[in-house]
């Protein structure tokens, strides 16, 4: 489904036809799972992301406008919902009573294995160094494959601010993943690129 039809959905969506919703659902659960996946770093708080991040754009329907891609709406609303995530992950870090004695869940041992060896990754360590900022930029850039024009309208910045911006990212990504390999493999820092 091209940029016309999805827009055409959501039309239908503030019209009422609620039902329609399930179409733009059924269109970006997946790589909006992907994004919350890399910007947290874990399976289960990526799912339950992407559901709440569905259930805001459905509350605020009626406040998108064409002038934004439907898509670069929906990011901008994971990137905003995601960031409070990581802001209360970091808030309950500091909380003590939390650490003491706190039960752990077992999950199943296929999230465990696909976490463990994701979150150990020398890319994965490199990104959770940056600011969130920095991280949302190279996802949606590399990962996500957005080009510049509709990162400018996400990000509120012009393109070309963008891409220095980007860069430098970049630089800073690839120098803690040497630090994290010890400057060994360069497979691995290709793939950022």
């Amino acid at each position: 489904m091209d940029k016309k039809e999805l827009e055409q959905v959501i039309k239908e969506v503030k019209a009422g036809d609620i039902d329609q919703f399930g179409v733009i659902i059924d269109i970006m659960q997946k790589p909006l799972f992907v994004y919350c996946y890399h910007m947290l770093g874990h399976r289960q708080e990526a799912e339950d992301a992407v559901q709440e991040v569905f259930l805001k754009a459905y509350e605020q329907i009626d406040s998108y406008r064409s002038v934004v891609s439907s898509s670069a709406w929906l990011y901008k609303i994971a990137y905003h919902h995601c960031l409070n995530l990581l802001k209360r992950a970091r808030l309950g870090r500091i909380v003590t009573f939390w650490k003491a004695g706190m039960p752990t869940v077992s999950r199943h041992e296929g999230e465990e294995r696909i976490d463990r060896e994701y979150l150990n990754s020398p890319l994965h360590l490199a990104l959770l160094k940056l600011s969130a900022s920095e991280r949302n930029l190279i996802i949606l850039r590399v990962v996500e494959d957005k080009g510049y024009d509709e990162l400018s309208i996400l990000f509120n910045k012009k393109p070309a601010a963008l891409r220095k911006q980007f860069e430098r990212a970049l630089k800073k990504c690839k120098s803690h993943m040497l630090a994290v390999e010890g400057g060994d493999d360069h497979d691995t820092i290709s793939a950022v690129q």
